[in-house]
């Protein structure tokens, strides 16, 4: 039997994955929208959507995310895979700098 990627799910039901082409980790993209929308299920608050995109164009210049596209509703599909691991490198440099710094 041929092993077959998952179906991402309909569009606002939460973040899509698609397959890299040829790597075996997934990644994650989705719409600012799509976000907002999984961010809400999970703490019960909906962020404002101008409001995380700018969060998130923010976090794209300093290199923790990437914007992928721009559909063709003009929304912008953020490539989220490396995020978590980027943010952890940077939250811990800060912290590991500021134990050693001397009081």
């Amino acid at each position: 039997m041929t092993e077959r990627p998952p179906s991402p799910p309909t569009a606002g039901t939460g973040p899509a994955l698609s397959g890299t082409g040829g790597g075996s980790e997934d990644r994650v993209v989705v719409t600012t929208a799509q976000l907002a929308t999984q961010l809400e299920e999970w703490t019960d608050y909906r962020p404002d959507e101008q409001l995380l995109e700018n969060v998130l164009l923010e976090l794209d210049r300093r290199d923790y995310l990437e914007w992928e596209t721009i559909t063709r509703n003009g929304d912008y599909c953020w490539d989220l895979t490396d995020t978590p691991e980027r943010l952890g490198k940077a939250i811990a440099a800060v912290v590991t700098a500021l134990l050693q710094a001397d009081p």
